[in-house]
């Protein structure tokens, strides 16, 4: 069963480039700025994919030198060099699928691998095989240093079943599969669109109905009526607000902050609430305190994992993330100007606007009709 974790350490890694040729089987290279370099870590010489893309351990001799591993390939000068820090890669092993601990397997601590054996091919991650594996086992993997006998943090886990269509690996390999020539786009970079696309529909989605993304909590208020919104996701606004008390439970009614005088009576059979900053609210009356439970818009937490997947949904919609991502790669790599971009943009919020399924009737493109309508009335 064969295991890939993904190249990423050149993505978020400072970079420099050879000063000189550097020939093969040499232990010192020419680098024009080592400034960044760390005595012991990895160095990347040369792009993720490429042939002879090889990864040494470097300490720093002289400015502008680095004594390094002996090299396998020789590489011209202006070659990139990233340090990367960490040469290998652990593999980890639950044999209880993803609720087990995940332990490093005999024999799965490999060198990273951002070579390529094809110089058509892009070598985008370093695989393991277990062979021994079983498609109820899950995996994590970590970056190692072994010149400093330090670890990376853990992987999210990794299932045989592979990811489900919805979830940000799928996304970025079907964004990848769409552009001609990829070579240019990071992993980090689609994220990034993948996101700002997730965020920008959500709220052409809360335009079409304001039931979509929403989120729930319990929060306690005090004699003062005062209550704080801790929820990580929490947006500011609230859409329905109950009152619990120990004698019942009451819907109450939104008001401005500037809605009512201080001295100002209300009972608890009515109460009123109003948000009083960002995160806090006033009930009124304030009796003995109690709970709130409200419903509120949800911010987005961006996806950063491979296994995170887009919000239910939006899961009818998920060429809408491909073809922005799509836009941003055209502009990027100058096939279009910044005027066609933001057209394609509005464009694509648009027809994502009306095609996106309101939950009740009152969409942009349906009407109740409550009583039956004769040929005459609709004409006029």
């Amino acid at each position: 069963m064969i295991i890939k974790s993904r190249n990423l350490l050149s993505e978020t890694s400072q970079k420099s480039a050879l000063s000189n040729n550097a020939a093969a089987a040499v232990t010192s290279i020419a680098v024009k700025n080592t400034t960044a370099m760390i005595d012991s870590w990895a160095i990347q010489v040369g792009e993720t994919g490429e042939e002879q893309t090889e990864v040494l351990i470097g300490t720093v001799t002289n400015v502008g030198t680095l004594g390094c591993t002996a090299t396998d390939f020789e590489h011209p000068a202006d070659t990139p060099v990233y340090f990367i820090k960490y040469n290998q890669v652990v593999f980890e092993r639950s044999t209880t699928g993803t609720g087990g601990t995940a332990t490093p397997m005999t024999s799965g601590t490999i060198e990273y691998q951002p070579d390529s054996w094809d110089s058509k091919l892009s070598q985008s991650f370093t695989q393991f095989d277990d062979t021994s594996g079983s498609v109820s086992y899950a995996y994590r993997t970590y970056f190692r240093s072994s010149a400093l006998a330090v670890n990376s943090t853990e992987s999210d886990w990794i299932t045989p079943s592979g990811f489900t269509f919805y979830s940000l690996a799928k996304l970025r390999e079907r964004i990848k599969n769409k552009v001609w020539n990829s070579s240019f786009l990071t992993d980090t970079m689609i994220d990034e669109w993948v996101n700002e696309c997730k965020e920008t529909m959500r709220r052409e989605a809360i335009e079409v109905n304001e039931d979509y993304s929403l989120g729930t909590a319990n929060v306690a208020f005090g004699t003062a009526g005062l209550g704080t919104v801790t929820a990580s996701d929490f947006r500011g606004n609230i859409q329905r607000f109950w009152v619990q008390r120990s004698d019942g439970t009451e819907e109450a009614t939104k008001m401005d902050i500037n809605d009512f005088f201080p001295d100002q009576s209300f009972a608890e059979s009515d109460p009123h609430f109003a948000m009083q900053g960002d995160s806090v609210f006033i009930v009124k009356p304030e009796s003995s305190g109690g709970t709130a439970q409200i419903v509120y818009p949800t911010l987005e937490t961006p996806m950063d994992s491979d296994t995170d997947e887009i919000p239910v949904y939006l899961r009818d919609h998920t060429k809408v993330f491909v073809d922005y991502s799509l836009i941003q790669a055209q502009y990027k790599d100058g096939k279009i100007g910044l005027t066609e971009k933001i057209s394609l943009e509005n464009a694509l919020k648009s027809s994502f606007k009306s095609n996106i399924s309101p939950r009740n009737r009152t969409g942009p493109s349906k009407i109740d009709i409550v009583s039956p309508v004769t040929s005459e009335e609709f004409l006029g």
